[in-house]
């Protein structure tokens, strides 16, 4: 039996788990109709963005649905569902409101790397936002500002797809640890990133077991001497090297002896370093390094001495 079109109940519209939005009209018609959907009252096309499906729910029922991907809040307007068969025709209208859809989104989840033999820590992502956005880096409740240390790095790429990162030269526990986030901000809404910056000791790499001490002793040979002392625990054969202040390796003379020992503990060793015959050129900020197949780890000891600096001694602490 013929049927003239017409709109048994509301249009609906959903969004999809995609993202996409769907606008559903439900009609009656006999024979089936010709459909067209308008925006602002201009015909749409089918495109990447727009596709038009007709199903047949059998009695002469009908759903129109019109998906629209890539959801934009500039998409929001007037949509117009027009159906027409021989008997008669008939317009179904929506009201789209869209708030949200052009806030940015993750492209790349929030990672963090390193670079340059970990010397450079880089927090980074990569968001879509169709409004161009801000960026702002926080470290708790305190906004992140470019140093000579800290580099902020943003970067348009194709597609309306925006590269962001937070790079921190030489990152250490004290200075670095803890939670920053960066706001992707545009007039739509945000996008918070989250990075939780920890420094874990790799297992077995050496870690101090004690505050390093400098002590003053008589040598085994009755000469006045200066013991740098330092405990440590690691596995894996580690190796103990004594940097002078000019940061030279140093070695061992008539003024000065390295030992080290087992500590009793497990894995755990003492370090120490026998000055003789200080001087007050010896003063200065002295570097244990301890190293193994698992890690390093460095301690540094301040020596003042007072007097003269120059006795006319030749320096044989330096390598």
């Amino acid at each position: 039996m013929s049927k003239a079109p017409h709109f048994p109940q509301q249009p609906v519209a959903r969004q999809n788990d995609d993202g996409s939005l769907e606008l559903e009209c439900f009609l009656e018609a006999n024979p089936q109709p010709d459909i067209k959907w308008f925006y602002e009252n201009n015909e749409l096309k089918q495109t990447d963005r727009f596709s038009f499906r007709l199903q047949n729910k059998g009695n002469d029922a009908f759903s129109a649905i019109l998906q629209i991907k890539d959801l934009a809040d500039s998409d929001a307007g007037a949509y117009r569902c027009a159906i027409v068969n021989p008997h008669g025709k008939g317009n179904a209208n929506f009201n789209l409101k869209l708030t949200g859809f052009s806030s940015p989104t993750f492209v790349e989840k929030p990672q963090i790397s390193s670079r340059d033999d970990g010397q450079v820590m880089v927090m980074e992502f990569r968001a879509k936002s169709i409004l161009k956005p801000t960026f702002v880096w926080q470290k708790g409740d305190e906004i992140v500002a470019e140093s000579d240390r800290i580099k902020i790095v943003t970067r348009e790429e194709a597609n309306q797809v925006y590269y962001a990162a937070l790079e921190i030269k030489e990152p250490t526990k004290e200075k670095d640890a803890g939670q920053f986030v960066c706001t992707a901000k545009n007039e739509s809404g945000k996008l918070t990133a989250t990075f939780t910056v920890k420094f874990e000791v790799p297992q077995g790499a050496p870690t101090f077991t004690r505050k390093p001490q400098i002590l003053q002793k008589t040598s085994d040979s009755g000469d006045p001497a200066i013991v740098f002392d330092i405990g440590f625990q690691a596995d894996r054969n580690p190796e103990v090297i004594w940097l002078n202040p000019k940061g030279k390796k140093m070695k061992e003379s008539s003024r000065i002896k390295f030992t080290t020992s087992p500590d009793g503990g497990a894995n755990t060793f003492t370090a120490s370093l026998e000055l003789k015959n200080y001087k007050a050129k010896d003063s200065g900020t002295y570097t244990c390094n301890i190293k193994n197949d698992a890690g390093e780890a460095n301690v540094e000891l301040t020596l003042n001495i007072e007097g003269p600096l120059d006795d006319g001694d030749g320096d044989d602490s330096q390598a």
